[in-house]
């Protein structure tokens, strides 16, 4: 009976992985990233060895091909299911992990570029204050000047 209960819990958690995962492809840009599909795709047959585990608890199932406990489901389950599932999940983050970790360089570069204009910003903005002091200082003569003119 414990087994039996693990097994569920075993289908449920993957299965909710699975549904999370299904989820984040469908509102995200996931599905254009290396490896994403293969990493769905594993996590699916995880979750049908998993539900095909569970009859191997219930032996009156066993009349049938495709569920129960006979030699063709325990090759689907471990083989296909199993083997299977975690060979593609592997592939499929040996394909995407790339992709992110190039993501991750390039909001790094991204940062620092960033950084670097704003602080060309500042200084540019710096030199135009006193540029624009400047200029004010030389009106200001310049309205001395033709004062001190007209006064002559």
């Amino acid at each position: 009976m414990f087994e039996i209960g693990i097994d569920i819990l075993r289908a449920v958690v993957i299965g909710a992985i699975f549904l999370y995962l299904r989820s984040l492809r469908e509102e995200g840009q996931f599905h254009f990233r290396k490896g994403w599909i293969l990493i769905l795709i594993g996590v699916g047959l995880l979750f049908v060895a998993s539900l095909l585990d569970i009859t191997d608890n219930f032996p009156y199932l066993s009349r049938y091909v495709i569920i129960g406990k006979t030699k063709y489901v325990d090759f689907m389950e471990e083989v296909v299911g199993y083997l299977f599932g975690f060979v593609f999940v592997a592939i499929g983050f040996w394909k995407w992990m790339p992709a992110i970790l190039a993501l991750r360089r390039e909001k790094k570069d991204l940062e620092k570029s960033h950084l670097e204009l704003k602080s060309k910003i500042e200084e540019l903005t710096a030199e135009l204050h006193a540029t624009r002091a400047q200029l004010e200082e030389s009106k200001s003569q310049l309205q001395e000047c033709r004062l001190s003119q007209q006064e002559k």
